[in-house]
């Protein structure tokens, strides 16, 4: 018989090990009813149905399972099923900690793990400190020995509780429709970030199709003024999704006018007006030709605003703030650099890069509190580039491997896809290679690289180390390939560089 002392800790451990088992109960209730729901509480994006069905399949049947050998481990005298769940919940812990040391991406799910090392501990213990039978001569693992009343009682519960959710898919979406919309409604980035000079992708690809990135837009805020370079199809969404609010955008800085770069300007302006009732239009800045480029999407939404102004009203909507005004900038004869903005503490400078036949092509550095950023636009590797990236903590530099895209190239062309190849192929002549971008970050002493506009598309992480070839050797600092969502904060006046998960 068990002194005192010990049968506290006996109860107190196998309550504990309840309290774990309820955890894993609520998850796989949760995965299996509302898969979507949790999906988004684990960063996870369910890929269409197929997703769907496969977080109600799996991860539900992985917590639940998890739950009931938790609770038959602390409920009935076999506490070794304990063993399945502490496997289990080993190889999560081990899955999240491989991905921070593979992927190079920020530890956005550390409350978890330090949930699940706090469970593991706990499940641990009940197994090896709880009271077993006497003799420790465990009996065999039986229907009757598992299924007793309290068990049956449980099992009852969870199968109602799931009807009891399902039956209730109307009253809980509206439910979750108040709540999410309010959560978009009322959270504010730039209000949460700590002063200093910060850069969101919200678009890190190229226009090949990637599930992970659309094409090039990067938000830049210094302070509480936030600038779009670039924006390309798609971006937008991923802007608002990231709850960087648009209605306080100051202003767009075009690299060049291909498509990938301009695709979704039309969008962006008219969510900035919208959302924000702004009555001046919002400032398009870019090398000669930006006048062309806003000409066409005031007169392509030309009828849509008007259209607008007379359903909302010019209280909501004023006609005065709809569209975009060019602020077109070009370079002293002899100079390829301009300071184009430079307003409360912050200095925005163009400078010129090699894209040909593009042309005009720049690109920008910010300087804002002692901490710079640049971002390279679509370029070959070039002087100007070099000089402006003296000294920056962050390097944004486009960057194509070419072994893959002639690997591509290859294959479209033995299935038939000839123009497909040939352009591949094009593409080949001005752009940067990873390798000399590596080269280009070391010799400016640039002390982090991030490399966007990827091309060819990675649309699994595992790719990124074919991608980077022997980038590593090239560049002694950190390099890593951007996705969209991730981010970077310089703190004013200090040295480090904080990466950040924004979606």
């Amino acid at each position: 018989m068990q002194n005192k002392p010990g049968r506290k800790l006996d109860v107190g451990l196998r309550i504990l090990g309840g309290w774990v088992g309820l955890n894993f109960l609520a998850l796989g209730i949760g995965f299996l009813t509302l898969s979507e729901v949790f999906a988004t509480a684990f960063f996870m994006e369910p890929a269409r149905a197929v997703g769907i069905n496969a977080l109600r399949g799996d991860m539900g049947a992985l917590f639940l399972g998890m739950s009931l050998f938790c609770m038959l481990g602390v409920v009935t005298v076999h506490r070794r099923l304990l063993l399945i769940p502490i496997v289990f919940l080993s190889l999560i812990i081990v899955g999240r900690l491989t991905s921070v040391l593979m992927d190079d991406v920020p530890l956005v799910a550390g409350d978890a793990l330090i949930a699940e090392f706090i469970m593991l501990g706990i499940l641990l213990a009940a197994m090896f400190f709880t009271s077993g039978p006497a003799g420790q001569n465990y009996p065999p693992v039986t229907a009757r020995s598992i299924f007793r009343q309290p068990i049956m009682v449980g099992l009852v519960l969870v199968l109602v509780a799931i009807v009891g959710i399902f039956a209730s898919q109307r009253q809980i979406g509206m439910t979750l429709v108040r709540v999410i919309g309010k959560q978009l409604s009322s959270q504010d980035v730039l209000a949460d970030l700590p002063d200093g000079l910060h850069v969101v992708m919200a678009g890190s690809g190229s226009p090949l199709p990637d599930s992970k990135r659309v094409q090039p837009c990067l938000a830049v805020i210094a302070g509480k003024a936030m600038y779009i370079v670039d924006s390309g199809p798609g971006s937008t969404l991923r802007l608002e999704l990231m709850k960087l609010r648009l209605g306080d955008l100051k202003g767009v800085l075009l690299t060049h006018f291909h498509s990938d770069h301009i695709g979704d300007l039309g969008e962006l302006i008219l969510k900035r007006w919208a959302n924000g009732a702004n009555r001046e239009p919002l400032e398009i800045f870019g090398p000669p030709g930006v006048e062309t480029v806003m000409q066409g999407f005031n007169l392509a939404y030309s009828l849509d605003s008007q259209y607008r102004v007379a359903h909302h009203g010019p209280e909501t909507v004023p006609p005065s703030g709809m569209g975009g005004v060019a602020r077109p900038f070009s370079f002293p004869e002899g100079k390829e650099e301009l300071v184009v903005i430079d307003a409360d503490g912050l200095q925005i400078t163009a400078f010129v890069v090699d894209h040909r036949p593009v042309e005009p092509a720049v690109g920008y550095r910010f300087d804002y509190k002692g901490r710079s950023l640049v971002i390279s636009g679509d370029t070959l590797p070039c002087d100007s580039l070099r000089r402006q990236a003296a000294g920056a903590d962050l390097l944004l530099h486009e960057a194509l491997q070419p072994t893959m895209v002639r690997a591509l190239s290859n294959v479209n062309r033995e299935i038939g896809r000839t123009n497909v190849a040939n352009i591949s192929t094009d593409i080949l002549d001005y752009h940067t290679f990873t390798e000399e971008a590596a080269r280009i970050a070391q010799e400016a002493g640039v002390r982090r690289l991030v490399l966007y506009h990827t091309l060819p598309p990675l649309p699994v992480s595992v790719a990124d180390k074919t991608f980077l070839g022997d980038a590593k050797k090239h560049y002694s600092g950190p390099i890593m390939v951007a996705v969209d969502g991730l981010g970077f904060s310089l703190p004013a006046d200090n040295h480090k560089i904080v990466k950040k998960w924004f979606w």
